[in-house]
């Protein structure tokens, strides 16, 4: 065999080969997975209460109460009283450099060490801590703060906004600097650093297999729910009415007592009566009702029906916790929370309370904590507090309960 000869045998091959790998590939079941890539965001919220401020020795660094999870590495704020102000600063403390931080604090020499990071109680010159945070994450890439200094009557004196690299953690990064020329102290008595701290990490990948079988159980769910519906739809296989308004339901009893325990105890007492297979509704509206019995039949509410105004939406909810469809009731609650507003919070608060949803009023609750200002300054929060005493005394404990926590808006 010559080379020419040689040559063109070993390209044959090697398409040939190439050929046989693509067959090979295409053979091959596909991959069912994918890949979510997020950026972790986690957040603290802490307070820094220094009493007898003017007391403060200048130029003496003050460092507060580590915050740490890790024992090789944490985190700490440090001030520095000047003259006419003061200064706040973040700085890492690793193991090699820990034992030579001093600590100082701004009320009697006779305060040995730092306060530990527990509870919620407001310490003379400790640090209240809500979350304990590990900087020894060498994954960390961005700290944010946010600290308000606020006096002994919790007016906001100083606004200070900070971010910085974390690439370096011998590095000490200024928060923000104060300065005057009046005679008279800033702040004489105490001083309050309320403080918000984010941290923001690598972004993390996660690869996430897909579950085929569930895929394909979900088509057939849809499937079952369209057969439903358009059951319902054209009355077939119905025994019983449900009288509502100027209407009747034709429904399928089997269904609706399979769906609602409520539907099955009123159906199954008709039927050993012997009275006619119909039922009389009198307190549901007719809308409701109809999007009820549809439910029942598909386990789903039409699109349309995501957009119904909010005593519709209300109306619905009253009707699944009637006849305890408790899916449907925690779906109308969703959607009542996404129609919220300040003027509705207080009502929300109420039917959820009278209906018994505690996960309800725990949003109604939270949704007022959040806009507290607004919300007590409204007409209807009046008219709430007149009619309903002890509940709004209960959603102001709430607030100032988690006020007091350090859970700040």
């Amino acid at each position: 065999m010559n080379g020419h000869e040689e040559a063109h045998y070993s390209t044959s091959n090697l398409y040939k080969e190439k050929g046989a790998i693509a067959e090979a590939v295409n053979d091959l079941d596909p991959v069912d997975f994918f890949m979510v890539t997020g950026v972790p965001v986690e957040t603290y919220r802490f307070e820094w209460i220094l009493n007898q401020f003017h007391n403060l020795p200048t130029n003496m660094n003050l460092y507060s109460t580590e915050i740490c999870s890790q024992p090789s590495s944490c985190c700490k704020l440090k001030l520095i009283k000047y003259e006419n102000g003061f200064g706040l600063f973040h700085v890492y403390q690793t193991r090699n450099n820990r034992e030579k931080t001093t600590f100082s604090f701004a009320t009697t020499p006779s305060d040995p060490v730092p306060c530990p990071l527990s509870g919620f109680a407001h310490q003379k010159s400790q640090m209240s801590v809500v979350n304990n945070i590990s900087c020894d994450d060498p994954l960390s890439l961005v700290t944010e703060y946010q600290v308000s200094a606020v006096d002994k009557d919790r007016r906001e004196r100083i606004r200070w906004t900070a971010c910085f690299s974390n690439s370096n953690k011998d590095q000490c990064h200024t928060i923000g600097v104060y300065r005057n020329n009046l005679s008279k102290a800033f702040f004489d008595d105490v001083l309050i650093l309320q403080c918000c701290m984010k941290v923001t990490k690598m972004p993390e990948t996660e690869t996430l297999t897909l579950d085929t079988e569930c895929s394909l159980e979900s088509q057939s769910l849809k499937k079952l729910s369209q057969d439903l519906k358009a059951m319902y739809q054209n009355s077939m296989n119905t025994d019983f009415t449900l009288e509502v308004e100027t209407e009747e339901i034709r429904v399928n009893g089997s269904i609706l007592s399979a769906r609602s325990s409520v539907f099955k105890k009123m159906l199954h007492h008709d039927k050993e009566q012997h009275s006619p297979c119909s039922v009389a509704i009198t307190d549901v509206p007719l809308s409701a009702m109809k999007r009820l019995v549809e439910f029942l039949y598909t386990g789903a509410v039409e699109e349309a029906a995501k957009d119904i105004p909010f005593q519709e939406v209300y109306d619905l909810y009253y009707a699944a916790d009637k006849y305890d469809v408790m899916d449907l009731r925690k779906m109308c609650g969703t959607t009542l929370m996404s129609k919220a507003s300040v003027d509705m919070a207080s009502q929300i608060l109420l039917w959820a309370d009278r209906h018994n949803d505690a996960d309800l009023k725990l949003q109604a609750l939270n949704f007022i904590r959040l806009n507290f200002e607004t919300v007590v300054d409204t007409e209807a929060w009046r008219c709430f507090t007149d009619n309903e005493t002890k509940l709004a005394i209960e959603a102001l404990n709430f607030c100032a309960h988690k006020f007091k926590a350090g859970e700040y808006k």
